[in-house]
C-alpha cells in the first residue's frame, strides 16, 4: 500500500462507520464536538474530511484518543462490523446491534449480516481484508433503492484476474453505483491489496448519501480472450459462434443448472401473464449438431445452411446455455409470447441471441425464438445496449474457411 494516496484514491471506497478494532463503543454514543483530536490526520490529507465527518457523527474512533493510524489495515472482522452497521443504518436509521465483550466480539455483526443476505465467511476474522472481499460485503449492504448511474461495461475494470465471480460482480456493482471508481486513470481496483483505515473512513458517505456518489464512465474494453480446455471465454463470458468453437468432447449433458433454473423462472413469469413459453430445443451434443447440419446442407446446400444452422462445435446449444422456444418460425416474433420474450427475457438472464437485421454481425439469420443465458446483470446490460453479443464484446463471427 502506498504511503500517500492521490485524490482519486479517495474515490476508491464507499463509506460507512469505522469502529476501532480494539474498542467497541456503543454505536449510539453521543457525537463528539470540536476539532479532530488525531495528530496523525492533518488538514490537507485526502482523507481528512471523511475522518472528521465520521468522527463528528460518533462513528469512528482512534486506536488511541490521539492516534487514528490512517495507514493501518482493516481486518475481516472489522469489515463485517462495518457492513452490518451500514446496512442497519440505511434500513432502520440507527445502529442497534448490541456490542459484546470477549474474543468473539464480532459474532453479533456476523449474525446480522447472514440474516440480511450479506455473505460472511467462517474464518480469517483477524486477517487484513482484501479489497475484493471488502467490496463483496458492501455490495450486498447497498440499500435496495440504490441507483446505478454509471455505465461500466463488463470487462472494463482492468485488474480483476484471480478474483472469483462473486467478487467481480460485487466490484462492478459498487463501480456502477458510484461508490467506488478505482485507484488511477484506468480505474484499477487493486483487488488483492488490503484496505486501510484511511480508506475506510470514506465509506459511510457514498453508501448512505446518493448525492455523494461518483458519476463517471468507462469505455468498453477490447476483448479479453481466454481459452480453457478448448473453450473460449471473452471478458469472462463463454462464447460460441462462427469464429469461436467448442471441442467435440465438451459435453455438459444438458442445460446447465443455473440456466435451467432461470428458464423455469422465465416460464413462470410468462405464465403469470397468461402466456405459455415452452422449449422446443435445448442442449445438443456435438454429434447431434453434426448430423443436423449435414441434413440441412444436403437439403438446402452449404451456403444457405450456414445462414441458419451452425456447424458442429459452433452451436450455442452445445454449451447448455441456449434454448429455442415455442416455434422456429419468424412469425413467432409477432405472437404475444414472442413479444413478451423480447421485452422481458433479460429480466431472467437471457438475451435474444440473433436479432433482426444483424446477420452480418452474428453470422445467423434472425431467430426470435433463440435465447442465450448470460445471467441477469449481464443480459440486462447487453439488452440495454441495443447491441448483439458480438458487438457488445467486440468480436467477430466468421468461419475460417
Amino acid at each position: 500500500m502506498k504511503k500517500h494516496f492521490p485524490a482519486v484514491l479517495a474515490a476508491l471506497l464507499l463509506a460507512a462507520a469505522f469502529l476501532c478494532p480494539h474498542v467497541t463503543p456503543s454505536p449510539t454514543a453521543a457525537a463528539p464536538e470540536g476539532a479532530l483530536p488525531f495528530t496523525d490526520v492533518a488538514d490537507g490529507d485526502w482523507f481528512y474530511g471523511d475522518v472528521l465527518a465520521a468522527w463528528q457523527k460518533g462513528l469512528i474512533h482512534g486506536i488511541t484518543p490521539t492516534r487514528y493510524v490512517p495507514e493501518g489495515t482493516l481486518s475481516y472482522a472489522e469489515a463485517v462490523k462495518l457492513a452490518a452497521a451500514v446496512h442497519q443504518l440505511c434500513a432502520e436509521g440507527s445502529v442497534t446491534i448490541p456490542a459484546v465483550e470477549g474474543s468473539e466480539w464480532y459474532l453479533p455483526y456476523a449474525d446480522y449480516c447472514r440474516a440480511h443476505g450479506i455473505p460472511v465467511g467462517a474464518d480469517g476474522w483477524n486477517d487484513a481484508i482484501l479489497r475484493w472481499r471488502f467490496m463483496e460485503l458492501f455490495a450486498a449492504a447497498l440499500p435496495p433503492e440504490t441507483d446505478f448511474p454509471n455505465d461500466i461495461p463488463d470487462g472494463a475494470i482492468p485488474d480483476l484476474d484471480g478474483v472469483p465471480e462473486n467478487g467481480r460482480a460485487a466490484v462492478y456493482r459498487l463501480y456502477r453505483a458510484g461508490v467506488v471508481q478505482g485507484m488511477d486513470g484506468d480505474h484499477a481496483c487493486a483487488p488483492m491489496q488490503t484496505i486501510t483505515r484511511a480508506e475506510a473512513a470514506a465509506i459511510l458517505t457514498r453508501m448512505t448519501d446518493g448525492n455523494a456518489r461518483i458519476r463517471f464512465t468507462m469505455l468498453p474494453p477490447g476483448p479479453q480472450i481466454e481459452v480453457r480446455d478448448g473453450v473460449t471465454y471473452v471478458n469472462g463470458i463463454l462464447i460460441v459462434n462462427k469464429t469461436y468453437s467448442l471441442p467435440p468432447e465438451y459435453d455438459p449433458g444438458g442445460l446447465l443448472a443455473e440456466c435451467a433454473a432461470a428458464y423455469r423462472a422465465l416460464c413462470e413469469g410468462a405464465k403469470a401473464e397468461g402466456l405459455l413459453i415452452y422449449a422446443v430445443s435445448g442442449y445438443r451434443s456435438y454429434a447431434f449438431q453434426k448430423q443436423l447440419y449435414a441434413n440441412y446442407a444436403a437439403r438446402d446446400g452449404y451456403a444457405l445452411a450456414d445462414r441458419y444452422s451452425a456447424r458442429a462445435g459452433h452451436s450455442e446449444h452445445q454449451t447448455g446455455l441456449a434454448i429455442d422456444v415455442n416455434s422456429v418460425l419468424r412469425s413467432f416474433a409477432n405472437t404475444a409470447e414472442g413479444k413478451w420474450l423480447a421485452a422481458h427475457c433479460h429480466e431472467y438472464g437471457f438475451i435474444l441471441r440473433y436479432p433482426e437485421g444483424k446477420e452480418d454481425v452474428t453470422g445467423f439469420m434472425y431467430e426470435p425464438w433463440h435465447i442465450r443465458y448470460l445471467g441477469v446483470e449481464t443480459a440486462t446490460r447487453v439488452a440495454a445496449s441495443g447491441l448483439t453479443l458480438e458487438e457488445y464484446l467486440g468480436i467477430t463471427s466468421v468461419y475460417a474457411d
